[in-house]
């Protein structure tokens, strides 16, 4: 009874399954801003570029590929190769999460002053890349023509209350959190509830930068990539210019060890690199 009360929709107890130092782990290290651990991968982005533009000349627009959409599909596919990495703590308590979600971030426009749209979004083992595209495509569209989107409605609904109330609301869902008393239908479309956080700098023409982690939700890794940029690069004993894009991540240590994340996070690269092994 007391399991279907403080038990999460979202996640699979690993308690047992985990040694005692790792369940220790918050208790030494705290909350996830405590806890990050920096991660950068070079890439050498030129055969992305070139899949990507072979692949817009063999499909309709509609079908239109871009390096963020690449982005998201190899973070995806690469994750689900390591599901070591698709943990959260809740509670001071590990879960397996039922799903890999990701959230990422969109201008609504091309401009300094343009909003900035946040998506999260399921993606299941056996999609297809057309179905990526066609599916976050249609998301884009509806929330960047729409005059005020679903998230700047609410957050200008919760900005209506005073302070005081607004920061006890923020305080109170945490403590809800803590004890697995959040309802399911908050956890499901709130982005900071997923395995990852996604940012492509580099579609504005701007470095990439390392992010912080949040403490609200429980995403416990953050990605960033930059624009790509000509360096000097070692291959067979001889220095060559190449296209680099630098992808910083940033991930919460409670999680797992830094072996299993380079893998995932060098499993991304793999997949960025060799974009014909995503099909």
């Amino acid at each position: 009874m007391l399991s279907k009360i403080f038990g999460r929709k979202d996640g699979i107890p690993l308690e047992d399954k985990l040694s005692r130092g790792r369940k220790f782990m918050p208790y030494i290290l705290g909350g996830a801003p405590d806890s990050w651990v920096l991660w950068e991968e070079k890439i050498k982005i030129e055969a992305a570029e070139a899949f990507i533009k072979k692949w817009n000349e063999e499909h309709p627009p509609e079908l239109r590929l871009t390096m963020h959409l690449l982005l998201l599909y190899a973070c995806a596919k690469a994750h689900m190769m390591h599901p070591r990495m698709n943990k959260f703590i809740a509670g001071k308590r590990y879960y397996q999460r039922k799903g890999m979600y990701l959230s990422f971030s969109a201008k609504k426009e091309m401009s300094s002053h343009g909003g900035l749209l946040i998506f999260k979004r399921l993606f299941l083992p056996d999609e297809s890349l057309e179905d990526v595209i066609i599916d976050i495509r249609k998301k884009l569209t509806k929330d960047r023509t729409d005059d005020i989107s679903g998230q700047e409605k609410e957050t200008l609904d919760l900005l209506k209350l005073p302070r005081p109330l607004l920061m006890a609301g923020m305080t109170g869902v945490k403590v809800l959190d803590f004890f697995n008393l959040l309802p399911d239908s908050f956890i499901e479309h709130n982005p900071m509830f997923a395995s990852m956080f996604i940012s492509n700098l580099g579609s504005m023409g701007l470095n990439s930068g390392f992010h912080h982690l949040y403490d609200f939700g429980n995403v416990s890794l953050f990605g960033v990539m930059g624009a790509p940029s000509e360096e000097p690069v070692v291959e067979d004993g001889q220095v060559v210019a190449r296209r680099i894009a630098s992808l910083k991540w940033t991930f919460d240590e409670r999680i797992e060890d830094g072996f299993n994340a380079a893998r995932a996070a060098g499993a991304v690269t793999n997949f960025l690199e060799n974009p014909e092994t995503l099909l």
